[in-house]
């Protein structure tokens, strides 16, 4: 398949203005728009991002030039315009948005009836219908646009899945960041609904994000973790700028990487469901293999990004996908993450197991990862990767290599190193693992010196 041109990782993603224009915009909406055979109804809705309105009014404008009706959600969480499309049984859902990109990146994520993005195969589709074949109607045949809230249909949705008479009898107060992202005021009217005792910081819509960086991640979140340890919180859980990704911070102010997270829902899920499929990235931690090794279940790896991970659902029959950034899909939900779900969730563990969140992680074994991100252009990406596996070959080193998604080298002790560059970033990532955080060191400086030199002999 010829590599695409438009779509990353996840959607469709660039600068603000400088790449991704409302002139741009406008034809992604009519190329969706012929994508759906030019009928049916979209629901759009946007993040918080400064450029996300005038954006997201351009691909409505081409939505309904190609004769699409829209159902227009305003600034709402991805997964809640998610939810919409499944409740209302619409035809497909655009959110224009960053996600957990610096906050000048803004992009469009197009998700099918189902649910879920468009695979790789669909992209290809999307491209050709861009470049050579989109289709206009009549005058007299455009789409229409009407206002929608789907505020209440998401609280609706998402307690439906967990058992709120649990969660109502928690005597809990958990902290909650959304970063100034979309979910905000989401966030407030769903956890206010099950009486749980909830602070909030970083509360108020912002596209300029003036408190954190939208990338929930353990640089940016100190003020989640001091806030839960200021009021003995029993958990804390912060998001991106769209509401998907779930990073949560236990009880001790500890703040946790996603798999550590997604090791207790997929071990949830295995037990509830007496065995079966977990799907997970390439750059996932080994702990989620001791999960599943030790609840019946079966991991399956899959190339990172979501549209990959649900694509290795559908074909497994999983239970959940899970991704190291904190997303967590449940089959039986929407096919992508949600942040409040995911915390709604973990709180329903933590009653039934009757333990804190701190005492849950003891259980698992110690591993340690580092992830680093090294500046590439977009142009050199795959002869950097060509040039970093033949830079290891060098060390003439005994492991087992593996390239279902960049370069992922598995060493005999366990450890192991990722060379994989970003379907979203103009950016190479290396992670690496062990059991011992000597060794994780170790193989991050190694990773290091060969990523490094791989991309000063491909500039």
């Amino acid at each position: 398949m010829n590599k695409l041109r438009l779509f990353g990782t996840s959607g469709i993603r660039g600068k603000a203005i400088v790449e991704m224009t409302p002139k741009l915009a406008a034809k992604l909406g009519l190329t969706f728009a012929s994508f759906l055979g030019n009928k049916g109804t979209v629901i759009v809705g946007r993040d918080v991002r400064l450029t996300a309105k005038a954006l997201s009014n351009a691909i409505i404008s081409g939505l309904n030039s190609g004769g699409v009706n829209v159902e227009d959600c305003n600034i709402a969480p991805t997964p809640a315009i998610l939810w919409a499309l499944k409740k209302k049984k619409l035809d497909a859902a655009i959110a224009v948005t960053g996600s957990h990109a610096p906050k000048n990146i803004i992009g469009f994520l197009f998700f099918k009836k189902d649910t879920s993005e468009l695979s790789q195969t669909d992209s290809s589709i999307f491209e050709k219908l861009f470049v050579n074949k989109i289709k206009k109607v009549p005058w007299n045949q455009v789409g229409k646009k009407i206002q929608v809230d789907i505020s209440n249909l998401y609280l609706q949705s998402v307690l439906e899945h967990v058992n709120i008479n649990k969660i109502s009898s928690l005597k809990s107060t958990i902290v909650l960041d959304p970063g100034n992202g979309a979910s905000t005021n989401y966030a407030s009217k769903i956890f206010n609904a099950v009486n749980i005792k909830t602070a909030i910081i970083n509360c108020d819509p912002n596209g300029s994000f003036p408190n954190r960086d939208p990338y929930p991640r353990p640089e940016v979140l100190g003020s989640l973790s001091n806030k839960v340890k200021e009021l003995k919180a029993d958990l804390g859980s912060a998001t991106d700028g769209d509401g998907d990704r779930a990073i949560f911070v236990d009880d001790q102010g500890k703040i946790l990487w996603g798999d550590q997270s997604a090791a207790i829902f997929a071990k949830n899920a295995l037990i509830k469901s007496q065995g079966g499929v977990i799907v997970a990235p390439i750059n996932s931690s080994r702990l989620i293999n001791w999960i599943c090794n030790n609840n019946n279940g079966k991991l399956v790896f899959s190339k990172i990004g979501p549209p990959a991970i649900v694509n290795s659902i559908k074909k497994e029959n999983a239970l959940m996908g899970i991704e190291e950034t904190g997303k967590n899909i449940w089959t039986n939900t929407i096919l992508y993450g949600d942040w409040i779900l995911s915390t709604l969730k973990m709180l329903e563990i933590i009653k039934e197991m009757q333990s804190s969140l701190s005492d849950i992680v003891k259980t698992f074994p110690q591993y340690y990862m580092k992830k680093t991100m090294y500046s590439c252009p977009e142009h050199t990406k795959q002869a950097v990767l060509a040039k970093a596996l033949k830079e290891w070959q060098k060390r003439k080193e005994k492991a087992k290599i593996i390239t279902i998604d960049g370069l992922r080298i598995n060493y005999s002790d366990g450890s192991w190193i990722l060379f994989r560059p970003s379907g979203t970033e103009p950016v190479f990532r290396v992670y690496t693992e062990s059991t011992k955080a000597s060794r994780t060191k170790e193989l991050a400086n190694i990773g290091s010196k060969i990523i490094t030199k791989s991309i000063q002999l491909t500039s």
